[in-house]
């Protein structure tokens, strides 16, 4: 049976317990994402470029999932496809043991991706339903704390049982936080929408409308371009570190950006709520591109970690202020269509991003190939200011 929530509460029982699935399933993601490039390399010969596609694969597996079955989630159950999508990616991080080859690899990669999809868009739209509208910004805030958490965790634990351990480690840790994702989901109450007739003949049909949500489509594409230039730092920090011989201290890098983002969580929100997002968005674009710079032409380990530091406040700060201006433009009824459309688009960044910026590293270098992606925060921060305020309300 489902529950409701007092009108200005956040840390509900059900939203502690959403957080804690957010936590376990993202820390999963890091954890694979940070490794399975080199592990790409190191066990099968691949080139930067297809260890790239092995980490982009991924995210495409999920945005593949959100264009098509994203929309359903309303009409099965929040909490059923939450429940199933994380039971079949469990399921799925048990075959990592047993890949035997890139066409192997890649294969999983996608398949994982798929179940990645439907849990993310679902737990993302039971933390929207749960948090009190008049609370929005500094709620979701509050629950993004969950991926600052598996930001530094992830990568850090990723990169230790990598190097001490080896890679079945790491698929032994995916897996385990899979099973404990597994039991929070169905310890969840959920209050799920009473659809109309005509809604439910509205989520049945094929058009566009039924596939995207229209207005959260500039901002998403906004976030797309911010994460084609993140990617890099997620899938090729460890082969980059190793060149600069800071490699056994980038671990700690994930938890300097998760402080960087720790504070973003706890502050932006409440800003964003009273004063509105540009007030926001703007200076978190600005420390983002000056941390990008900075880690691109670091010599030392002082600017490894400011750059985190920036880094992690921008992204956390864009990402907050973004999607919760997605949310405010729908409908309850349509949060999983804007929430999928946003996760989606903007993950069509993550999922792109290695693989074009694996095929750069040999023509340009790792530096140069970090100032690309400074690059595009630039071009994101421009979208952002051209196309915030065109932005059309929700349907």
């Amino acid at each position: 049976m489902g529950v409701g929530h007092p009108v200005d509460r956040v840390f509900s029982r059900d939203f502690i317990l959403v957080y804690s699935v957010s936590f376990f399933c993202t820390i999963n993601f890091y954890l694979l994402l940070i490794i399975i490039t080199d592990y790409a390399v190191e066990s099968f010969g691949a080139s930067s470029a297809e260890a790239g596609l092995s980490a982009g694969l991924y995210v495409i597996g999920g945005l593949v999932s959100r264009l098509f079955l994203g929309r359903y989630i309303e009409l099965f159950g929040r909490k059923r496809t939450l429940v199933l999508s994380i039971a079949a990616a469990l399921a799925i991080s048990v075959s990592y043991f047993f890949v035997s080859s890139m066409i192997v690899l890649h294969a999983v990669r996608f398949v994982h991706g798929l179940a990645y999809g439907m849990m993310c868009s679902s737990y993302n739209d039971i933390a929207a339903k749960l948090v009190p509208a008049s609370k929005r910004a500094e709620g979701l805030g509050y629950f993004y704390l969950s991926i600052t958490l598996a930001n530094a965790i992830g990568p850090y634990l990723g990169l230790t049982l990598s190097g001490t351990s080896g890679y079945h480690a790491v698929f032994m840790a995916g897996t385990a936080v899979y099973v404990l994702s597994l039991i929070a989901s169905v310890m969840i109450r959920v209050q799920e929408e009473v659809l109309t007739e005509r809604q439910i003949e509205e989520i049945r049909g094929f058009g566009l409308n039924n596939l995207i949500q229209s207005s959260a489509v500039p901002l998403s594409l906004t976030v797309m371009v911010f994460y084609l230039g993140y990617s890099g730092v997620l899938a090729f920090m460890s082969a980059y570190t190793s060149v600069l011989g800071m490699h056994e201290i980038a671990g700690m890098f994930y938890v300097i950006l998760a402080c960087g983002t720790l504070v973003s969580r706890l502050t932006m929100g409440r800003i964003m709520d009273v004063r509105g997002p540009t007030v926001v968005a703007v200076p978190a674009f600005m420390l983002y591109i000056a941390g990008m710079v900075m880690f691109a032409n670091m010599t030392q380990t002082w600017m490894l970690f400011l750059s985190g530091l920036l880094m992690g406040f921008g992204m956390s700060t864009i990402w907050t202020v973004c999607q919760t201006l997605v949310i405010s433009r729908v409908p309850p009824h349509r949060y999983g269509v804007a929430t999928s459309t946003f996760c989606e688009i903007a993950d069509m960044g993550s999922g792109i991003g290695p693989m074009m910026l694996g095929a750069l590293i040999p023509v340009i270098g790792y530096g140069d190939m970090y100032m690309v992606c400074a690059l595009f925060g630039v071009a994101s921060m421009l979208m952002y200011l051209g196309l915030h305020d065109l932005t059309p309300g929700g349907e």
